[in-house]
């Protein structure tokens, strides 16, 4: 499975140990899962990481190793209802590296997609995803 982790999925895999973003991204070798993000995301992560901590800056480089980076994609065929022009591709970038699901804790830009599916990809919070997998 191709999971997508947005920004502030990056960011909670690296400033908590007890996160369930840390969670899938150390059994996603185990379950199988691919995780994959956009350089976007990655510069997003890169510019905020020290406001975490000294801890969060020395995990990034390892997760950073893990992640399959994809070119950004900015543009879609398809129409979109996303509000939040700075998160378009993110969903757009994830939805041309053909993930089944896109994982982000952006509540505020991404709600109206949580618990949804945009052109067959799955839109969750960490906690959802984890709840489908049975792992909740």
């Amino acid at each position: 499975m191709r999971i997508f982790l947005d920004s502030s999925v990056l960011l909670s895999a690296c400033g908590s140990g007890k996160s369930l973003s840390r969670l899938i991204t150390e059994i996603s070798d185990d379950r199988g899962w691919n995780l994959v993000s956009a350089g976007y995301c990655r510069a997003e992560t890169a510019r905020n990481i020290g406001k975490l901590g000294e801890e969060a800056v020395l995990r990034w480089p390892d997760l950073r190793a893990k992640v399959e980076w994809v070119p950004n994609a900015l543009t879609s065929v398809r129409p979109l209802l996303l509000t939040a022009s700075k998160d378009k591709p993110v969903l757009i970038s994830a939805l041309a590296a053909e993930c089944e699901v896109l994982l982000t804790l952006d509540k505020g830009d991404f709600g109206i997609l949580l618990g949804t599916r945009v052109y067959g990809m799955w839109v969750s919070t960490p906690r959802d995803f984890l709840d489908g997998q049975g792992l909740g």
